[in-house]
């Protein structure tokens, strides 16, 4: 065979059989990089972005003062899932059963929702904090009575602060009473956003002892509640309107806002608009509230993906729908939360390409670590590090908060460890990108010194 066939035979096989591209050019480290890499995780001190924690001395008037409280929103929304019915929800919370009468109620739905990631987030909480490690009929009274004697600050803090070394907390909405200068606030508009009736606009107009008659007069009270918020130190706007709407906000003229104001203010209290007809006016606040956040460089979190409840519309939530806001409002830093679950794929397309948008993967850890898990390696591929926050417990009870944490520090050295065994990161940037997505770039967003 001539050496000219046995060219033109070796340039044919590179093709049918390609050699794989060597991307990764790093060279293992020394052994043992897997628990270096582990127990640096574990030393950092954490930002967490997004909490919804109940002050304890709140917890002390609950009626329901029992291992239930844990089972609250997320685990319940499974149990829902799994059939429990609507109408058990007064029974459970809002009566003086007995936690071992309530278990009897809860145990059919939890036998069928127990492999779910916030049952075994309940469970890896008590098992580790409270020693409990089986929640059933004769668990419940015990755990119920540790959780009652923690009803206190104390408690709260050591958890956050000493189990979880976290540095400060973004809370939504909800106020934690004491001395907790760590935790942070932002803070809604619903009102102002969402409005579909008179009765809206004039609570709004008693509360600020300030008449609306007007769109323009209504702009002004929402920029009053700004400029509060803001004195208060308010750490950025949140917008969770994807539970009720979707997140397509036009830019409407402000004659086409206000026919809708004034169909409001010249109607009856007990009008309620919908949707359809209210969107012009909605769409138009939500406008002039990014603006304002613009104007004062406050940052903007929207809930995107996945809604907490039942028979809430995913479609409603995809973070797609939100790409004019983002061309438009070049001054607004954007943060997208819950990984945009399921919609992962579309978030780094958003990441990659608007300098101004960022992730977030509160509450994802609670949903799926196989999606944070897929997800968070794929980003670190796709999007700049400095633009990935990874924890945000989203959670009532900090017994929680600890459960996610410690399942989001799995998952996020799962992924580096992955990383720097296939040569993509060394150890050194693993554990610096674990430092920036667990700490720093939250610090940076929020601007935190």
């Amino acid at each position: 065979m001539s050496l000219r066939i046995l060219q033109i035979i070796c340039f044919i096989s590179i093709f049918v059989n390609p050699v794989p591209a060597q991307i990764f050019s790093f060279p293992s480290p020394p052994e043992g990089y897997e628990d270096r890499i582990k127990k640096y995780i574990d030393s950092l001190k954490v930002f967490d972005t997004h909490e919804h924690l109940v002050d304890p001395g709140v917890l002390a008037d609950f009626a329901s003062q029992d291992f239930t409280l844990l089972l609250l929103e997320n685990s319940f929304d499974d149990l829902t899932s799994a059939g429990l019915p609507d109408t058990l929800f007064d029974q459970l919370y809002n009566s003086r059963l007995t936690p071992v009468q309530k278990w009897k109620i809860i145990e059919p739905w939890w036998n069928r929702s127990f492999n779910t990631t916030s049952n075994r987030i309940v469970l890896r909480a008590i098992n580790d904090l409270y020693n409990i490690p089986k929640l059933d009929i004769n668990s419940v009274e015990t755990l119920s009575r540790r959780l009652r004697e923690n009803f206190k600050p104390e408690w709260f803090h050591h958890v956050l602060r000493d189990r979880c070394k976290i540095e400060y907390v973004i809370e939504d909405v909800d106020k934690i009473q004491g001395n907790n200068d760590y935790i942070r606030h932002v803070t809604r508009f619903c009102d102002w956003l969402s409005v579909r009736t008179k009765k809206v606009i004039d609570s709004l107009a008693i509360m600020q002892v300030e008449p609306i008659y007007t769109l323009e007069s209504f702009v002004k009270s929402m920029e009053r509640a700004f400029e509060t918020a803001r004195k208060e130190g308010m750490a950025g706007v949140k917008i969770n309107l994807a539970y009720q709407r979707p997140l397509n906000f036009e830019d409407v003229t402000t004659e086409a806002a206000r026919k809708v104001f004034r169909t409001l203010i010249n109607g009856n209290e007990d009008i309620v608009l919908s949707f359809k007809d209210a969107k012009p006016l909605q769409d138009y606040m939500v406008h002039q509230l990014l603006k304002l956040a613009e104007k004062y460089s406050v940052p903007v979190a929207f809930h995107t993906g996945l809604q907490a409840g039942d028979g809430n519309y995913i479609t409603n939530s995809n973070p797609v729908l939100l790409i004019n806001l983002f061309e438009k409002y070049r001054g607004v830093n954007f943060v997208l939360f819950h990984a945009g679950y399921p919609y992962g794929g579309e978030l780094s397309a958003l990441a990659k390409n608007f300098r101004n948008v960022h992730i977030d993967m509160n509450w994802i850890y609670s949903i799926s670590p196989d999606f944070a898990r897929r997800y968070l390696g794929e980003w670190l591929q796709s999007v700049p590090a400095g633009k990935i926050m990874a924890f945000g417990g989203d959670q009532r009870m900090v017994e929680l908060t600890y459960g996610n944490l410690v399942v989001a520090k799995e998952v996020i050295a799962d992924v580096l460890i992955e990383k720097v065994k296939d040569g993509y990161f060394t150890e050194t940037e693993a554990k610096n990108i674990a430092n920036m997505i667990l700490y720093q770039n939250a610090m940076d967003f929020y601007k935190i010194k």
